[in-house]
């Protein structure tokens, strides 16, 4: 047995009041009578009257004091225990739908009211166990029955920007349900929807209308930037007004239709010279995190390029296809000292001592570079054969590698290969050092392979390995996912700073501290002391501006994990008890018996 409301203890109070009654019986006052015929019956009376006398056995006072214990117990809820304690475990999902606000309440408080009533119906015994789904899993409660504690901790929750992985917090929760039989498991979500029979789902939103901007391009023309912004609309058709600002000064203001459930794209201009860019609506509506889209101008980088060799035409024209490069020739010994180059060609040469810094494109080298090694020539036969894995994927994709033919070789060991012909492998990637170098173990001349189409595009996809495109030196879009950082080989310190002006640094190259909303920044020191600077912006899912997609609540449909330690409750039947007996004592009372 125990007591769901010890407190109603108090109610124990009033059996003074009824005992009291009793021993205070009203004074007699004196009189004279004539009389002393009637003095037996007169005595009798008197007797009862005087206060403080021992306390005789009554019916009527058995009864009322019947009547105080059993309100007493039943203000107290007495239940029977069951199996064993109970077991809830809270699941909060704080994805960035969560935000949306709804008269003047946001879907994660709605949740927090639900655990608290959750909380309020446990018995004090009961443990619970508190688990947030968010960009990464968290467990802020363990199985305590401090239920103070935990209404601080789900009081102090907050929705993130990026998705939640309710799943996997479903999954850690069975996986405590293993030993825990009397575990109920209940998830506290705007969007997850279960086909376990284990599993509550508290949802308690309705749809909310909604508009977001999906994204913001910057394309530069002679005239100026001019952003695209897409609009989508979730609900009913309407109207919106959009502003643009350039490096944080309003350039342009655009009012637009939008249809219902519709997509419309905005056009802006902004000076040619603008590096950042923002668009928001001028009035927020449910779900504020997508009402602003960031992006940073794109960057013209010109990379720099230091060809060494003696004569190659067909290195010189393969160089030239790309527009960004700024290629400089130079002998050997002119060479032997230079410095600050993105990129490094070396056409049958190399010198005594390889640059400190800069990307390597080898080809046919004397001696080792990094990591590869040639090893002794061989008469080239057999069929060119792109290698396996994810560097040899990304360099020989759209080669035909057909009737290309060798004369000699050297096979190369080391590194990632990415050509083979005859299990020897004739062109080998590595990152050896920190440093991105390729290198061909063949003489151009030696082969036929400058006068196959594959030989420029060959040269391309070994260019873009080594020299990664400014816009491609960061993956992930969206808040709270961790994005890869690929900073130039000649930086000897990499840190973000972030839309809040906080530095942090990544965890080698990748970045997890992205939940804010806005435009980071990749600062790369060099060894110089110089700094290079790439901005790139987050934002929140698109799936999460869709908030007119929500779900209904739903119960456990087995008695696992929902046993509680409480078996059952036994108030209802000690207060119907107790207004049976004062149906008696009110008989006894007007009987006088």
């Amino acid at each position: 047995m125990q007591w769901l409301n010890p407190a109603g203890a108090w109610a124990f109070a009033f059996l003074a009041p009824v005992v009291a009654l009793y021993l205070l019986r009203k004074r007699a006052k004196r009189k004279e009578v004539p009389s002393l015929f009637l003095w037996r019956f007169a005595q009798n009376q008197s007797e009862q009257n005087r206060p403080f006398q021992k306390l005789k056995s009554k019916l009527l006072l058995w009864l009322q004091l019947l009547l105080v214990l059993l309100l007493a117990f039943g203000l107290m809820r007495p239940a029977s225990v069951g199996g064993s304690r109970g077991e809830t475990a809270l699941i909060f999902d704080l994805s960035a739908s969560m935000q949306t606000t709804q008269d003047n309440q946001s879907r994660m408080d709605q949740a927090k009211l639900a655990a608290y009533e959750i909380l309020d119906a446990m018995g004090d015994e009961d443990a619970v166990t508190v688990i947030t789904a968010g960009s990464d899993l968290g467990q802020p409660v363990s199985r305590s029955t401090d239920h103070a504690m935990a209404r601080r901790v789900i009081g102090g929750l907050k929705a993130e920007n990026g998705t939640a992985d309710v799943e996997a917090a479903v999954a850690l929760a069975q996986a405590m349900g293993r030993d825990l039989p009397a575990l109920s498991v209940v998830v506290l979500s705007d969007s997850y929807k279960t086909d376990l029979s284990t599993v509550s789902v508290k949802a308690g939103s309705q749809p909310a209308d909604n508009r977001g901007i999906l994204s913001l391009r910057l394309t530069r023309q002679e005239t100026g930037m001019t952003p695209f912004a897409p609009v989508q609309n979730w609900g009913q058709a309407g109207s919106a007004t959009l502003e643009c600002y350039g490096d944080d000064v309003l350039c342009d203001i655009r009012t637009i239709p939008l249809e219902k459930d519709g997509v419309t794209t905005v056009r802006f201009a902004l000076p040619l010279e603008t590096e950042q860019a923002k668009v928001c609506f001028t009035q927020g509506d449910s779900l504020t995190a997508d009402d602003v889209r960031y992006a940073a101008a794109p960057v013209e980088d010109k990379r720099r390029v230091l060809l060494v060799t003696e004569s190659n035409i067909f290195l010189e024209k393969a160089l030239g296809l790309r527009s960004d490069l700024t290629v400089t020739k130079a002998s050997l010994e002119d060479a032997e000292n230079a410095e600050g180059f993105d990129l490094y060609l070396y056409d049958g040469l190399l010198p005594e001592t390889l640059p400190a810094s800069g990307a390597l494109l080898c080809v046919n080298p004397p001696s080792a570079v990094l990591d590869v090694v040639p090893q002794e020539q061989k008469e080239g036969s057999g069929i060119l054969r792109a290698a396996s894995g994810e560097i040899g994927d990304q360099i020989s994709q759209h080669l035909l590698l057909s009737d290309i033919a060798l004369r000699v070789y050297h096979p190369l060991e080391g590194g990632a290969a990415v050509l083979t012909v005859g299990g020897d492998t004739i062109i080998s990637f590595t990152s050896a050092e920190g440093r991105r170098a390729a290198v061909l173990g063949f003489d151009l001349h030696d082969s036929n392979l400058p006068l196959k189409a594959d030989f420029p595009v060959l040269i391309q996809n070994l260019l873009h390995a080594l020299l990664p495109e400014q816009t491609a030196r960061m993956t992930g879009e969206s808040c709270g996912q961790r994005v890869t950082l690929v900073p130039d080989d000649r930086a000897v310190s990499v840190s973000v700073l972030t839309p809040s002006g906080r530095t942090v640094l990544p965890e080698g190259t990748m970045l997890s501290d992205t939940q804010e909303i806005g435009l980071y920044t990749m600062v790369e020191t060099r060894a110089d002391g110089t700094e290079a600077r790439s901005s790139f912006a987050l934002h929140i899912p698109r799936e999460e501006s869709d908030t007119t997609a929500v779900i209904e609540s739903v119960e456990a449909r087995t008695g696992e994990g929902a046993e509680r330690s409480v078996g059952y409750e036994w108030g209802t039947w000690i207060l119907l008890a107790a207004l049976c007996v004062l149906l008696l004592e009110w008989e006894v009372s007007r009987r006088g018996a």
